[in-house]
């Protein structure tokens, strides 16, 4: 899986615009190529300035190289340097992720995937008919009677 992190100042009477702009067309955008996992648009908490990332992740370097050529991601690029948002010129990182946790990122079904088969769950263990003992280890030394 390959990443695409950008990092972004804004310009501060653009803030609201930019925000909207994000959320409504490039997620959106971003959601129509093929290979684009997940996407994510963040704001810098404790930034003096309005500052942004947006941490956006891909199936493979060949799906990743295929989106820079896709005339959605163009036209998107068009639009967000039409509304000059930025203060400072975006950096750009392009990442291959090495490890992760978490659940998988959801990928699209196959068009000829027929339907999900039920896992047969295990039995539950048969309960043993007498107790056991427990172990503890160590000889019982208590005399009987006591």
């Amino acid at each position: 899986m390959f990443a695409i992190i950008w990092r972004m100042r804004a310009r501060r009477k653009k803030t609201k615009d930019y925000e909207r702009f994000g959320r409504q067309v490039t997620l959106a955008t971003l959601r129509k190529i093929d290979g684009c996992q997940q996407a994510y648009f963040i704001k810098v908490f404790e930034a003096r300035k309005p500052e942004y990332l947006w941490v956006v992740f891909w199936r493979d370097r060949k799906a990743l190289e295929a989106a820079r050529t896709n005339p959605l991601w163009r036209e998107q690029i068009k639009k967000f340097e039409a509304g000059k948002f930025y203060k400072t010129i975006p950096l750009q990182l392009v990442c291959e992720c090495l490890s992760s946790f978490g659940p998988a990122p959801a990928r699209k079904p196959r068009k000829n995937a027929g339907p999900a088969r039920k896992r047969k769950t295990p039995p539950p263990p048969e309960e043993p008919a007498t107790p056991a003992a427990p172990a503890t280890g160590f000889a019982d030394s208590t005399p009987e009677g006591e």
